[in-house]
C-alpha cells in the first residue's frame, strides 16, 4: 500500500478531482442521449489514460473510489428521496469549506447516481473505506474506535488518529464533530 501523502497518493487525489471535473464537463455537455454514470466513468478514465493524465492502473484506482463516493451519496439521497433530503446532511459539513467547483462536481454526479439508483435495491450496508485509499469530501467514522475523520477536499485516508486502525464507513446526518483531513 502507498504512504498517505507520498507522491502517488497526491497523483490519485489530484487524478480523482481532474476526473471528477471531467464527469461534471460531461454530463453538462450532454444533448440528448445522456450516458449512464457508469458509461460515463469508464469513457472519461479511458481519456485520461489516452491523454496520459494516468496510468491505466491510477485511472482504474481513482474510478473506482469515485464511483465508490457517488454511490454511497446517491443511494443516500435515494434513500431519503421523500424528506427532501440535501447532500450536504450528508457530507456532514459546512458547505463554506468547500471550493464551490468542487461542491457543484460531486453534487451533480450524485443526482445523477441517486436517479440510477432508485430503481435498484442496494443491500443497504456501507462501503468500507481504507487507509491509503482516496476520500471525497465528507465524514469517515473510525470502526475500531469511533473516531471521526472529515474530508474537505479528496484526500489520502490517513491511520485512525485516535487507534491506528486502517478500516472507516462513512456516515452521514448530525453535526460535524470530528478531525478535518
Amino acid at each position: 500500500m502507498t504512504d498517505v501523502g507520498s507522491p502517488d497518493q497526491e497523483r490519485l487525489r489530484t487524478g480523482y478531482e481532474r476526473m471528477l471535473a471531467h464527469l461534471r464537463e460531461r454530463f453538462a455537455a450532454a444533448d440528448k442521449e445522456v450516458p449512464s454514470f457508469a458509461e460515463a466513468v469508464t469513457e472519461t478514465q479511458q481519456q485520461m489514460v489516452e491523454a496520459g493524465e494516468l496510468s491505466a492502473a491510477e485511472a482504474e484506482q481513482v474510478a473506482r473510489y469515485l464511483r465508490r463516493d457517488a454511490e454511497e451519496a446517491g443511494a443516500w439521497l435515494a434513500q431519503r428521496a421523500d424528506d427532501d433530503p440535501h447532500l450536504g446532511d450528508w457530507l456532514r459539513m459546512d458547505l463554506q469549506m468547500l471550493e464551490s467547483w468542487l461542491w457543484d462536481a460531486f453534487s451533480s454526479i450524485a443526482d445523477r447516481t441517486k436517479l440510477e439508483l432508485q430503481g435498484f435495491t442496494t443491500t443497504g450496508e456501507p462501503s468500507l473505506y481504507h487507509t491509503g485509499e482516496v476520500c471525497g469530501p465528507g465524514t469517515l467514522q473510525c470502526l475500531a474506535c469511533g473516531r471521526e475523520i472529515t474530508f474537505t477536499r479528496p484526500d489520502p485516508i490517513p491511520r485512525c488518529p485516535g487507534c491506528e486502525q486502517r478500516d472507516f464507513v462513512r456516515i452521514g446526518g448530525g453535526s460535524d464533530t470530528g478531525e478535518t483531513a
